[in-house]
């Protein structure tokens, strides 16, 4: 990784890049994992600003007495889940190109938050309707067994899946099945299970992973809260987002 003042020598100042005629939006894509999994979104915002003024990207502000940054986030990640594909687009007034912004970040992120694309985006983050995860299961019992009565319990056209959510307005008791699109469970040569799932994201309707989680300790008994930590944990991994056409054609939003 390129010191502070490689990088200033690599690149030049922000206020030495001409200004653009008008303010351009880049999205940048990076992963969360790690021990980053349990920063809340507020503390993911507090941290995106820090590394864009220490990376010198050319931001743009807004006027007045109190100026700053536009940045905007994609679907927010659940706090305890990991993510790769996760989304922000930020708001760009001078000239500075895709590479440039995604080795300045980098050289200012951690393993567990690194850039993997930065590029001009032709889609709104209002378009992405589902999100899919991947779950990692280790927990006592017969694997093969637990994975068929997963996939039996979410297979499409069951009994509703009541769960009490909380929202805003305070907790409600609602049908989940129909926020899931789609979930399979595989077992490893381990003896791991392993779940892929596609849930319901973005402004109007969002299931969080861990419902899915609480829906089979309830009504399976797997993963139970009470067991030795070393022997019974799970870990869920946000790969990616669809719009409402692009799940049916399995086509990830960008």
């Amino acid at each position: 990784m390129l010191s502070q003042k490689e990088m200033m020598k690599k690149h030049p100042s922000k206020f030495d890049r001409p200004l653009l005629a008008e303010p351009m939006t880049y999205r940048v894509i990076f992963r969360k994992t790690g021990n980053l999994q349990f920063f809340s979104h507020l503390d993911l915002q507090r941290t995106w600003q820090r590394v864009l003024v220490r990376a010198d990207i050319p931001m743009w502000y807004t006027k007045g007495f109190n100026p700053h940054s536009k940045i905007v986030f994609g679907v927010p990640l659940p706090v305890g889940s990991e993510g790769m594909e996760e989304m922000v687009d930020l708001r760009i007034d001078r000239e500075i190109t895709c590479e440039e912004m995604k080795e300045q970040l980098n050289a200012e992120l951690t393993d567990e938050m690194q850039v993997s694309a930065v590029y001009i985006p032709q889609t709104s983050f209002m378009d992405i309707a589902w999100a899919t995860y991947e779950m990692t299961l280790v927990t006592p019992g017969n694997a093969s067994e637990m994975a068929n009565a997963i996939n039996e319990y979410f297979a499409p056209g069951g009994a509703p899946i009541i769960m009490t959510k909380r929202s805003k307005s305070g907790d409600k008791e609602v049908d989940i099945r129909p926020m899931i699109h789609s979930l399979k469970a595989s077992v490893d040569m381990s003896g791991v299970i392993h779940i892929r799932t596609t849930l319901r994201a973005g402004n109007t309707e969002n299931l969080n992973p861990e419902y899915i989680i609480k829906a089979m300790r309830t009504a399976l008994n797997i993963l139970p809260e009470d067991g030795d930590p070393d022997k019974v944990w799970y870990q869920i991994l946000r790969v990616g987002f669809h719009t409402e056409k692009g799940v049916e054609k399995g086509n990830w939003f960008r």
